[in-house]
């Protein structure tokens, strides 16, 4: 089993003081990264959004309190007391998933969390929330994991990698703070000990908590991808002390779709996305090359999207049809026949969206 180290995400690589101990120790372990994550160091990707500093002025906005609402959701759970310890059976899991949908999710699955589950250190990620971590362990008190999604807005991601990408997922994150900070708290107030991850601190890595409790599985793009929404959503979870009966991965046969299909692959800008499969932890994931990814958000000045707009199952696949993913090529390249037909490469919407239009006047 591998330990998961949030010090090795490029987020992490790119926070990094230049100079630094820090910055000193982990280049001395991994040289070769060092000259591609200098390029990004101290920079913010959403600088280089190609808009006039009138757009930019009138729409960056929208979004840029979300780090303070996060923060104070943080001090909400934080400062909550532990009520009275509720007695309560695992089958309760099936309140607990209808009260996260309450709360917003889209989807709900619950599983164990052991040591390989948390990240082995915090990358130091939390600055938003006053707080600086880098190179900590995390304590690992929590038994089991309430993970769950949020599906984003598809007339906005339909414009990756456009503004209203960005918009689309920085509203997502919010919506997975909300979501999670109030089960947190639910949690706590029936005696059971809980911390939500967000978007500002991470626990541990999302995408194999979600497989595990049986939300999707896991694409070409690395990322989940769920039967009805895609990869078109973001994940949250809710780490607790409450044992619940816990879900099991599904199959529903997407390792032979994505290698017939491929179209996050084809239509990766920057070329990150690799068809090689590889495993962690039991878990088949895919070579993939962040530097080159993220090297699309500074380019774009958003983080990009075009491989979550590009599969057939974020555009939607009738759902009768899904079982027959697993019946073999020709039943696939079916539904890929009917997907290419409908949409082509990908559904790209090239005009903006109605929210961000601009009178000619006021572009000045």
């Amino acid at each position: 089993m591998k330990y998961y180290d949030e010090r090795n995400t490029l987020f992490s690589r790119i926070s990094l003081k230049k100079g630094s101990k820090e910055y000193n120790e982990f280049y001395k372990k991994n040289p070769s990264l060092k000259e591609s994550d200098d390029q990004y160091r101290g920079t913010s990707f959403r600088n280089n959004l190609r808009k006039s500093d009138r757009f930019k002025d009138l729409f960056f906005p929208i979004t840029a309190s979300n780090k303070t609402f996060i923060k104070s959701l943080h001090e909400v759970v934080d400062k909550t007391r532990l009520g009275e310890m509720q007695k309560i059976k695992p089958s309760f899991a099936k309140n607990i998933k209808e009260i996260t949908k309450y709360y917003g999710a889209t989807e709900v699955g619950i599983t164990t969390l052991d040591e390989y589950s948390y990240y082995s250190h915090f990358g130091g990620l939390n600055d938003e929330l006053g707080i600086y971590n880098y190179g900590e362990k995390p304590t690992q008190k929590y038994t089991h994991a309430v993970v769950f999604t949020i599906a984003m807005d598809l007339e906005k991601m339909n414009r990756a990698p456009h503004f209203e990408e960005l918009l689309a997922t920085e509203e997502a994150y919010l919506m997975l703070a909300h979501v999670g900070a109030r089960l947190a708290v639910y949690l706590k107030s029936i005696g059971y000990d809980s911390m939500f991850n967000s978007s500002e601190f991470y626990l541990a890595p999302l995408v194999p908590l979600a497989y595990d409790a049986g939300l999707g599985q896991i694409g070409m793009s690395n990322h989940l991808v769920t039967v009805e929404h895609g990869d078109n959503v973001r994940l949250g979870a809710v780490f607790t002390t409450l044992k619940l009966d816990i879900d099991k991965p599904i199959d529903f046969g997407l390792d032979d779709f994505c290698k017939r299909c491929s179209l996050c692959l084809m239509n990766c800008p920057s070329h990150a996305i690799s068809h090689k499969p590889r495993m962690v932890n039991g878990r088949q994931f895919y070579k993939f090359d962040d530097q080159k990814c993220f090297d699309m958000w500074a380019k774009s000045g958003t983080d990009c999207g075009t491989c979550i707009q590009a599969c057939p199952f974020t555009q939607g696949i009738d759902l009768k049809k899904i079982p027959k993913i697993k019946e073999g090529t020709k039943e696939i390249d079916e539904i890929m026949s009917e997907h290419m037909d409908k949409y082509g490469r990908r559904n790209y919407i090239k005009k903006e969206h109605r929210m961000l239009m601009l009178e000619e006047d006021d572009e000045s």
